[in-house]
């Protein structure tokens, strides 16, 4: 039994913590966060004394696996400070906050022996494992143009019942709100971005050259502020629609959405097209040359059971129904996790995937700051 330890145990700190309560492999031992109420985790050190507290946490109860759920200014000190003492780390995804910000987590894993798991959730979609599969199958025959996007309506997240943004209390609007004030780019691009490299094999055998990045004007989130009496004078930065395009060596083209601050239902929007055929994620449909009736879309279950990838074969109906919130993914998650820490299945991304993914928001303010394609 491996013991583990969190830091953050905010909104997504909590929904992992419920999860590992149905892995066996895994016996938390303590938290830290500064805002937490000890009296709801009997049997688990509660560190909430300072911001700092961590630290103290680390030292008296040397956990063998750290999640890192804290806020996103901390991530990688957080996970240094881990890594230090020896600890592997099950990492929160974020935007990258600025260029090669995860250059000295990289060298001191490497250098220590730690692993870093990035928790883009998203990977593990079971669709999205399939379709990967059939990529590799060659069903789609040659990767041609893949989209996908973070398409989620947070305005009653990043603001209040009276309209004031950042202050809905003891949530992430308190410091999530900031960037949307003081920043124009892709906040949240992994959701969207990893799953599709999963499948390419970016940063394996495709690398990303370019991107060139778009923002809207930001009129859904003032909107949004008339609507409940607040006001309006306050400073945002943040266009409610970014779009960005890379382009990859092998000539793939990807087109990435961060959309958050206008009414709609939640989407990932996901596409890929390939020389024999496309994938649409959101209407669950397929279209096969050859193999689906002539320019005529079909339903994609049967593809998806066909190919189903092995973490969903073995671990698939515990996934249903233990982890109804996210569709069964954050469990298969956590059981691929504990399966790498065994050496009996191979995480399917690095912390050098999660650094690609997540320099496109530094990436992509820069293009929209400079109005120009950006060579990376």
């Amino acid at each position: 039994m491996m013991k583990v330890a969190f830091i953050g145990v905010g909104y997504r700190g909590r929904q992992l913590l419920r999860l590992l309560q149905h892995l066996p492999a895994f016996k938390v031992v303590a938290l830290a966060d500064p805002g937490l109420d000890d009296s709801g985790f009997p049997g688990i050190g509660c560190y909430n004394h300072g911001e700092d507290d961590y630290l103290n946490m680390l030292a008296e109860h040397a956990p063998e696996l750290v999640f890192v759920a804290s806020p996103w200014q901390c991530h990688v000190r957080h996970a240094l400070c881990c890594v230090e003492r020896g600890c592997h780390v099950a990492l929160e995804i974020k935007g990258g906050l600025y260029i090669d910000e995860y250059r000295p987590l990289i060298e001191l894993a490497h250098r220590r022996g730690c692993r870093v798991y990035p928790l883009e959730n998203t990977l593990f979609m079971r669709e999205n494992l399939s379709v990967c599969n059939m990529v590799a199958a060659g069903l789609l025959g040659e990767i041609v143009y893949m989209r996908g996007g973070y398409r989620h309506d947070l305005r009653r997240l990043l603001l209040d019942d009276a309209g004031n943004i950042g202050n809905r209390e003891k949530t992430e609007s308190v410091w999530r709100s900031k960037f949307y004030q003081e920043e124009n780019g892709d906040l949240y691009p992994t959701h969207g971005l990893a799953p599709l490299c999963m499948m390419a094999g970016i940063n394996r055998k495709d690398r990303v050259k370019s991107l060139t990045s778009f923002a809207s004007k930001a009129a859904g989130i003032y909107q949004y502020i008339k609507d409940l009496g607040g006001n309006t004078d306050v400073k945002v930065r943040l266009g409610d629609v970014v779009v960005t395009q890379l382009e990859t060596e092998n000539g793939i083209l990807i087109s990435l959405t961060h959309d958050t601050t206008l009414p709609r239902p939640r989407s990932l929007d996901f596409e890929v097209q390939g020389t024999k055929g496309i994938w649409q994620g959101d209407r669950r449909m397929i279209y096969i040359e050859g193999l689906s009736p002539d320019e005529t879309w079909e339903a994609d279950g049967a593809y998806v059971d066909r190919y189903e990838h092995i973490y969903w074969q073995q671990w698939g109906s515990d996934a249903l129904k233990v982890d109804t919130h996210h569709q069964g993914m954050d469990y298969i998650m956590l059981k691929a996790l504990e399966a790498d820490l065994k050496d009996e299945i191979s995480f399917p991304a690095t912390l050098s995937d999660l650094a690609l993914w997540t320099s496109v928001t530094p990436w992509s303010k820069l293009s929209i700051a400079e109005g120009r394609k950006v060579d990376l």
